[in-house]
């Protein structure tokens, strides 16, 4: 116990000293059931991401020692019930957590007491909307205590000022989305009673609005996809579009495309079970994916979907050619195509050359395309240029940046890789033979003459 305590004392006194202007102290104590550990996650496009872990000492302390990113908002607790706090670096932050709540205790930052006024004030309204399975409350308790809550509202967000502007100014659409996320909660989860349309208090005609959601700045909040989410549940909930399905008809509530696209990944890519409905959703909603986040969290769904089996339909891939052209596998429908894995730095690759160059020869003229993805690095491009320029490598030669897309998909772990494909586009082979082998020209031959 001396051993946590002295190690604790020391980082503080090392933060005091050393690059204090960068790092952030966060402790406390747990007053809570029986928790061994406790998390403090960062917030990653609106949802949280485990940032560090730490034991909690025998008396119920603990405390992390991070660098924040940028200044934002972080969220401490488990899995199961977390709570917000808002980071910039170089400040101390003391927040004890209780059973259904956080508390502020000691030393701690202007934002964070402005945090906490609302914090505390909507602790029980939260505990009862979003964490229902903890209270036995219904909409006879919740729509009065709701009501009496809504009336101390604007005199609340008056007082709820740090003296940092851009901090205030997020702290108050934060009071907004969670007052309209706590009320359309306690309608959309398990009660032992539910109200009447007629008996719906007033709010809820002003939940929902075209003049929401018209940004993405409810993704700086740890749970903003919660709430994005949420918001267009109630929506449907309360006027479904006829001639929409369900998702379509939740995407016409929000004006802003990566809403649209954290929405999607969140709510539908989750429920594929096949590539092909995979596929189907890329062409549907693949341009509301405008940001590099949103396209790899779609691309991770289709490899963990992707079957490599003969005569399943080719994974597409894009990258630039020598020139800077993208070029994709799809290009090439029509004809077969033979795709080679390398890189410059791979000696068994390069052996392979003299019979590659060999085996295009005896092609030439016939519907084969020759498509060479190389996995160097892009830091590394003149490098493969000037590789290319000097072996006089034919074909198509595209620079994949490392190992992306294309050999996570196809389970790519070592190179050279030979890989296949047909006039329409499927596998023929993802693990053909090298072209030293023979066997390789008659797998080409054999597609040329279906």
């Amino acid at each position: 116990m001396f051993a946590k305590i002295l190690m604790l004392v020391t980082v503080l006194c090392w933060t005091s000293t050393v690059g204090a202007q960068d790092y952030s102290v966060i402790k406390g104590y747990v007053k809570t059931y029986n928790l061994k550990t406790i998390a403090l996650y960062a917030t990653r496009d609106g949802d949280i991401q485990k940032q560090a872990e730490t034991q909690i000492n025998v008396d119920g302390s603990y405390g992390f020692l991070i660098k924040p990113e940028k200044p934002g908002f972080y969220a401490i607790g488990n899995e199961r019930m977390n709570f917000i706090l808002f980071l910039k670096g170089g400040e101390e932050v003391n927040v004890d957590l209780l059973e259904n709540k956080a508390e502020l205790n000691g030393k701690n930052t202007r934002e964070n007491k402005a945090l906490y006024k609302w914090e505390d004030y909507a602790a029980n309204i939260r505990l009862k909307s979003v964490f229902f399975n903890r209270t036995l409350s219904t909409y006879e308790d919740f729509f009065p205590e709701f009501t009496t809550f809504l009336e101390g509202m604007e005199n609340l967000k008056k007082s709820l000022k740090s003296g940092n502007k851009e901090f205030d100014a997020m702290l108050q659409k934060l009071v907004d989305y969670e007052t309209d996320y706590y009320a359309a909660m306690f309608l959309l989860t398990p009660r032992r009673k539910h109200p009447e349309r007629s008996q719906w208090l007033e709010y809820y005609k002003h939940i929902v609005s075209d003049e929401k959601f018209t940004n993405d700045d409810v993704l700086q909040y740890p749970y903003g996809i919660d709430m994005l989410t949420t918001y267009c549940s109630f929506a449907q909930y309360i006027a479904p579009k006829e001639g929409l399905d369900y998702i379509d008809d939740c995407l016409a509530y929000l004006h802003n495309d990566r809403l649209k696209g954290e929405y999607v990944i969140n709510k539908d890519f989750q429920r594929y079970k096949s590539y092909d409905q995979y596929l189907n959703g890329v062409e549907k909603y693949g341009k509301y994916f405008v940001t590099p986040s949103l396209k790899a969290r779609a691309e991770a769904v289709g490899t963990k979907l992707y079957d490599t089996r003969a005569g399943g339909i080719a994974a597409d891939f894009t990258y630039p050619d020598v020139n800077g052209k993208m070029v994709s596998l799809s290009d090439f429908k029509g004809k077969v195509v033979l795709v080679d894995v390398w890189a410059t730095w791979c000696g068994p690759c390069r052996g392979e050359i003299p019979h590659l160059k060999k085996l295009e020869e005896e092609m030439h003229g016939k519907d084969v395309v020759f498509l060479g993805v190389s996995v160097d690095e892009v830091k590394d491009k003149q490098k493969w240029l000037d590789f290319i320029e000097k072996e006089g490598l034919k074909g198509v030669q595209v620079l994949a940046g490392g190992w992306s897309k294309i050999t996570k998909d196809y389970k790519i772990n070592g190179i050279p890789r030979f890989m296949v494909f047909d006039r329409k586009g499927n596998i023929v082979s993802v693990d053909a033979p090298r072209p030293s082998n023979p066997a390789l020209k008659k797998m080409l031959e054999n597609e040329l003459n279906k």
